[in-house]
């Protein structure tokens, strides 16, 4: 509900509301809080700052200063606020504030009648009139021409700003569930994000196909927030106690697994009852968030050999998992199952994931109507970089690669790492490259256009 403030602050012409992202109020240099309790902000112009509007307390609005600041009609034009003296006396009183004395003193009886508070502008000059027109009409271009101006300017300038932020890739992601809920600030995400929200919002097993480091297993967990805040009826979890420690498992898989490190190994005990030996199975971490609810990423999917896969299938497909033990486990309604792979699951194949294994038909049917094709998304690693040179070299380096052929993995983690070198390190861009492409072979460094001197410094070790 609007309160009465922003109200108050919006019948001025101000954008005000409720704030939805966390800042900095640029006159008391206090927080601007974007979640409860939720800062009520009025948007407005700093003449000490660059930018055509900030953001600032509804508290410590200037209605003078802020709604006209200096400069910002033409030279000889004096306007004073709009407000009429009823809205100041609310909007101080709101704010805690008192009338100025001199405003709250009556004012002394004059010759000439007093102009209106909400016109009380400096005429130009008779002088200024050109001559042969209508004065009148003069006159009154020159008191409503301000007033356009400014409308127009904030108009055109929202556009452009609007249309900026469009452009500003990765912005942050602000999911807006129906109804009057609350909207869920997510973060920086990846351009794949909200496909595969709207995956887990109705529990489709997916699977995302992509290059390492593309971020698959970092939108796994915002996913899982995701859930957490989104109610019920919309496809978030019921049990809103689940934990990123307890709820959020990632199983790193590899070609060296068993289909006991999927449901867990048989344990022998000694039974109370008649003394003899039983085996009991241990559930892993997987089968527990299958059974209390959660996101279970498995991930480097397509790295598991096929009898260790076809283990999965009993969890990917029906509601009940029957352990080694006989004991049934029921899927929750909050298990939401990502795999996450590099290849399709069609086997070993050129390039940089060759040594990936071929899935069973049946085991690649349990993600039906959830592949998502992820790949690298440069706006993404430049928001997060934040270096152009480092940015620009690997990724046109990655570009050169795809045309040339080359198979090999240039990541954000090549990115991440250049960053340390370059700010803690203090190395050049030089060394940094040398490093970055040390296990290069010289056919390749000559095949993406490298220089003798580099490939000779680079593979002889000498950067």
């Amino acid at each position: 509900m609007t309160s009465k403030m922003i109200k108050l602050v919006r019948e001025l012409g101000l954008q005000a509301k409720n704030a939805n992202f966390d800042s900095t109020c640029k006159v008391c240099g206090c927080a601007i809080n974007g979640t409860k309790p939720k800062s009520e902000v009025v948007a407005v112009k700093i003449p000490t700052e660059s930018r055509k509007q900030s953001w600032i307390h509804t508290e410590c609005l200037d209605i003078q200063y802020h709604q006209y600041p200096k400069g910002y009609y033409p030279e000889g034009t004096v306007i004073s606020s709009k407000m009429t003296m009823s809205q100041k006396d609310r909007l101080l009183a709101l704010q805690g504030k008192s009338l100025p004395k001199e405003e709250a003193k009556p004012e002394t009886p004059k010759e000439t009648p007093k102009m209106s508070k909400k016109s009380e502008i400096l005429l130009p000059k008779t002088s200024e009139v050109p001559q042969g027109t209508d004065n009148g009409g003069a006159v009154l271009a020159t008191l409503v021409a301000p007033h356009l101006l400014q409308h127009v300017e904030e108009g055109v300038q929202s556009v452009i700003e609007t249309e900026i932020a469009k452009l500003s890739l990765p912005r942050e992601t602000i999911l807006k569930p129906l109804g009057d809920f609350e909207e869920v600030k997510v973060g920086m995400t990846h351009p794949k994000f909200e496909e595969l929200l709207d995956q887990a919002k109705i529990r489709i097993n997916s699977i995302a196909v992509g290059p390492a480091g593309s971020g698959k297993t970092f939108a796994s967990q915002q996913v899982f927030e995701a859930l957490l805040e989104i109610p019920q009826e919309l496809g978030g979890f019921k049990n809103k106690s689940l934990t990123v420690d307890n709820n959020f498992v990632v199983v790193s898989c590899h070609g060296e697994m068993m289909p006991s490190d999927i449901v867990g190994p048989m344990i022998p005990q000694i039974n109370p009852k008649d003394g003899g030996e039983v085996e009991i199975n241990r559930m892993t971490d997987l089968v527990k968030v299958y059974r209390d609810g959660g996101v279970l990423v498995l991930d480097e999917f397509d790295a598991l050999v096929g009898d260790t896969a076809i283990a999965v299938n009993a969890a990917l497909s029906g509601e009940r998992w029957t352990m080694p033990d006989g004991i049934v486990v029921k899927k929750s309604e909050d298990f939401f199952c990502l795999a996450t792979a590099n290849t399709m699951g069609n086997g070993a194949g050129r390039g940089a994931y060759s040594a990936r294994n071929k899935l069973d038909g049946a085991t690649l049917n349990r993600f039906a109507g959830g592949i998502i094709h992820w790949d690298y998304d440069t706006d993404f690693e430049r928001n997060i970089i934040q270096d152009d040179e480092i940015c620009d070299f690997f990724q046109d380096l990655r570009s050169t690669m795809k045309e040339t052929g080359i198979q090999r993995i240039i990541s954000p983690r090549h990115m991440l790492s250049a960053k340390k070198q370059k700010d803690m390190l203090k190395w050049n861009m030089s060394k940094i490259k040398s490093k970055a492409l040390a296990d290069w072979t010289e056919k390749d460094l000559r095949t993406v256009g490298m220089t003798s001197s580099f490939i000779e410094r680079t593979i002889g070790g000498a950067c």
